[in-house]
């Protein structure tokens, strides 16, 4: 439910302050209409010979009045809680204008609705990264559809490379499925190769997922300790080990924090080419809030932005490794991933910067 249930509540009772719900239509049409799951749904009431959930709404809601829309959405149907999908379904058909509504005015009478319903669901909708708008006209007729604002990352997630210390070395084991192989370092990653479902992956799912592959007896460690072996900086492990309180906190119901992954990968060294391909390949965090929503979290350490000068012992700001970084991140944005950085002076005070990962994880997760 990405829709979440204040903002269901908020969208349906200001559809409600509006009135004219079913407009023209009987109200046991209306729903076949806007939610037809409805007409497979059993009656909750065996009199007068009724089977269906339609009939009980032409029982309570058209042959009589013992029903209020209230009910008939929020407890009946209890739209506050089906899937996201069918929440989308019942505010597209709800604006379809086949359901036609009117309001009365003392001054003009009998009026058309224009684009009230619509503008009272975007109202609320919006915050949740959706937008009813315009996708045809019929007849002179609008009709909209809900879109999302962020896509996201396109594409299906087939292998993710973790918790690599060391460079591993990769091959396509059969090209036309893209399969792959690590034929060395395949002792220093993980490789995650289950279905990404829409729900990401959670910590208990890799936890899972970590226990069935056996590494355990390979590393001689659980995951969480191997997820830690595989930093290299005071920062990242303060980082790290942050997130652990907040996961233990929560039972392990929260996205999993995926420490070194590779996001690109270039079979060649670096400097075997004449112009690197990437800026880096490796990215220091990556959390999968669902298979489109991936968020990218990068620690930069002074080497990220500055050259090191041996002779003098000291860093110097370099304006090409800025440029590099601002480049790389520009692209990983393009594509749909959601990039947060940390300067790593940020992190070096151990109490502060526990503070500061608390706070953002904390708006992390209420974002999405």
């Amino acid at each position: 439910m990405k829709i979440q249930e204040p903002t269901r509540r908020l969208i349906i009772d200001e559809l409600l302050m509006h009135g004219c719900i079913s407009g023209q239509m009987k109200v046991s049409d209306f729903v076949q209409r806007v939610y037809p799951k409805a007409i497979n749904m059993p009656t909750t009431d065996r009199r007068f010979g009724m089977t269906t959930a339609i009939d009980d709404i032409h029982q309570h809601m058209d042959k009589n009045d013992d029903w209020e829309f209230e009910y008939l959405f929020c407890t009946y149907l209890d739209l506050l809680h089906v899937d996201d999908n069918d929440f989308i379904y019942f505010l597209e058909q709800y604006t379809h204008p086949v359901i036609r509504r009117f309001s009365i005015t003392e001054e003009f009478g009998r009026i058309e609705f224009g684009n009230e319903c619509v503008e009272a669901i975007n109202k609320y909708l919006i915050s949740s990264g959706y937008k009813l708008i315009q996708s045809e006209k019929v007849a002179d007729k609008v009709i909209y559809s809900v879109t999302n604002l962020n896509t996201g990352v396109q594409g299906t997630i087939k292998n993710i490379i973790f918790a690599s210390k060391y460079k591993p070395e990769i091959v396509l084991e059969d090209a036309l499925n893209n399969d792959i192989k690590i034929i060395s370092n395949q002792d220093k990653c993980l490789v995650y190769d289950k279905n990404v479902l829409n729900a990401g992956i959670s910590w208990n799912e890799l936890k899972n997922w970590y226990d069935e592959k056996l590494y355990i007896l390979d590393t001689g460690m659980d995951l969480k300790e191997r997820l830690r072996e595989s930093l290299n900086s005071h920062p990242e492990f303060l980082f790290y080990d942050t997130y652990i309180e907040i996961m233990v906190e929560c039972q392990g119901e929260i996205p999993a924090l995926l420490p070194q992954v590779y996001l690109y990968y270039d079979p060649e060294l670096e400097r075997n080419r004449i112009k690197k391909i990437f800026e880096h390949q490796r990215m220091d965090f990556l959390m999968i809030f669902s298979e489109t929503q991936r968020v990218v979290i990068e620690i930069d350490g002074v080497q990220h932005y500055a050259d090191y000068i041996h002779g003098n012992s000291r860093h110097y700001a370099s304006v090409d490794k800025y440029a590099d970084m601002v480049s790389a991140q520009r692209e990983m944005t393009l594509a749909g991933y959601d990039v947060y950085r940390f300067g790593g002076k940020e992190l070096y005070d151990a109490s502060a910067g526990k503070n500061i990962i608390k706070r953002f994880f904390k708006m992390l997760f209420e974002k999405y």
